[in-house]
């Protein structure tokens, strides 16, 4: 099989390092702004509850922009978001990626839903093209099958 491979959003990875970047500069431009007697105000509490949501908004931007899919001998490994997935070859029925689709998914044996893989998004544009098309070739190989039709469940 074909040397391990780790796909990652480029685009989204550099928006939510920017918008994370933007938060943090607004929040501090914001409390510096702030006069004294009204920062005074503020209890250890409310300060708390601000930093708090400022870290769950910087960590949504960036658990996107952080996913990822790594193909290797043994299968594929993929992390959307906080999750981390691990499915074998064997496992994998199919790959969706259809027009309009914002990312690929997964097709497992024995699951209902699809898998979405947000560590390839069409934001990337010709390159999640190349990804997917990659992914495909490597079950191909899976299965030592020249070309199937992959995208079919």
């Amino acid at each position: 099989m074909s040397e391990p491979v780790t796909f990652r959003p480029r685009a989204s990875l550099r928006m939510g390092v920017s918008l994370s970047a933007s938060l943090v500069g607004a929040s501090v431009l914001g409390w510096v702004m702030t006069p004294e007697h009204i920062r005074g105000m503020f209890t250890p509490i409310q300060i708390g509850t601000l930093l708090f949501f400022l870290a769950i908004m910087i960590g949504i931007a960036l658990a996107l922009g952080l996913s990822y899919v790594r193909a290797d001998e043994v299968g594929l490994r993929f992390r959307n978001g906080v999750v981390t997935y691990a499915v074998p070859w064997a496992e994998i029925k199919a790959f969706r990626y259809r027009d309009g689709d914002p990312w690929p998914s997964v097709v497992v044996r024995g699951v209902v839903e699809q898998r979405p893989l947000l560590g390839i998004q069409r934001s990337d544009r010709e390159l999640a093209d190349e990804y997917v098309a990659e992914l495909r070739e490597r079950l191909a190989e899976a299965y030592g099958v020249d070309r199937p039709d992959l995208d079919q469940p």
